[in-house]
């Protein structure tokens, strides 16, 4: 079965290319469709079915084709760009990366476009099937337990976010344990680590809000009421010195040290657009400074580190982090 879905999903791949190719030539007809794909042409109708209604490409037929050439077929929408083999699979694992993501949904559609041109010159499909070549990549993340409703949900607030219309929120709060209804105006949208965030203003707190997308439990869109984002709202510019996706507004410098073990990997990685390399000692540790905000999503991250890194500065963090240390040790005795 999985090398049936692979050789259709080919020959589909091979028939939008076709269609791209010569829609800006009026289109090409059903029997050279059929030549070129070696295939019937009672199969070419039920690939240009799937085409048009399951991965809704809309195709111009002849029965209302408006050009001189009666008899083509031509996609509604101009043509698709051409991707190389390489290019295409680099793409596909980039969609194997979004597994268990609220974007996971949006993604088996899209592999099925790329798998005709990874194979259609580069792969023999009968030596390297899809199926072979995921079963080589293993992604280690964590994955969403209901994907398919966190998708809907994240499809309908970037809808919103483009027509830029208000949507009501039935949200989960995880500190109060509480499910909550509000209206807000959709800001935008921000990633990390896999996770998605709403920043939206909330007319119920009136200020600005982050929301979590896979705490949103539902949504409803009112499509015909309408907002405008504050002229010289920018998104990048309201994450500032934002350590996560929390704002505080309160930026401080903080100084960490990193151990022997770690310093070559903390080295290789910008953790955030003001880390500086202040001191490397003889003792082969690192010691980085930060100008961040948000620090409670930062202590996240320094737990994670255990005994490898050390606070330095600011020193009412350096406290917090012992007595944090503290409680974790009066758990364990």
């Amino acid at each position: 079965m999985a090398d049936h879905d692979t050789t259709k999903a080919i020959r589909i791949a091979k028939l939008l290319d076709l269609l791209s190719k010569r829609s800006p030539y009026g289109g090409i007809s059903i029997k050279e469709m059929a030549e070129a794909l070696k295939v019937s042409t009672r199969s070419i109708h039920r690939y240009l079915d799937h085409i048009e209604n399951d991965m809704n490409k809309p195709i111009i037929s002849p029965e209302r084709n408006t050009s001189r050439k009666e008899g083509l077929y031509r996609l509604d929408v101009g043509y698709l760009p051409s991707i190389s083999p390489e290019k295409a699979l680099v793409i596909f694992l980039s969609l194997l990366q979004q597994k268990g993501s609220a974007l996971a949904g949006h993604t088996n559609e899209l592999k099925d476009a790329l798998v005709g041109t990874l194979f259609k010159y580069k792969y023999n499909p009968q030596t390297l099937p899809v199926r072979q070549l995921q079963e080589r990549i293993h992604i280690v993340d964590e994955q969403l337990a209901d994907q398919a409703k966190v998708s809907e949900i994240f499809t309908k607030l970037v809808q919103s976010l483009r027509d830029c219309c208000r949507v009501k929120l039935w949200y989960y709060v995880a500190h109060s344990r509480q499910d909550t209804q509000r209206v807000v105006e959709p800001y935008g949208l921000i990633c990390k680590s896999h996770n998605w965030y709403l920043v939206a203003y909330c007319l119920k707190r009136e200020a600005l809000r982050v929301f979590r997308v896979d705490q949103i439990t539902d949504i409803f869109p009112y499509t015909s009421e309408r907002f405008e984002i504050p002229p010289g709202f920018s998104l990048q510019e309201h994450m500032g010195q934002s350590w996560g996706i929390m704002n505080d507004g309160e930026i401080c410098k903080v100084r960490l040290k990193f151990s022997p073990r770690v310093a070559h990997r903390v080295k290789r990685l910008i953790y955030h657009p003001s880390q500086v390399i202040e001191d490397e000692p003889a003792d082969g540790s690192v010691i980085m400074s930060f100008e961040v905000c948000g620090i409670d999503e930062m202590k996240t991250w320094l737990v994670q580190w255990g005994d490898t890194v050390e606070v330095l500065e600011p020193g009412w963090l350096r406290q917090d982090m012992y007595d944090m240390a503290g409680r974790v040790r009066e758990m364990y005795k």
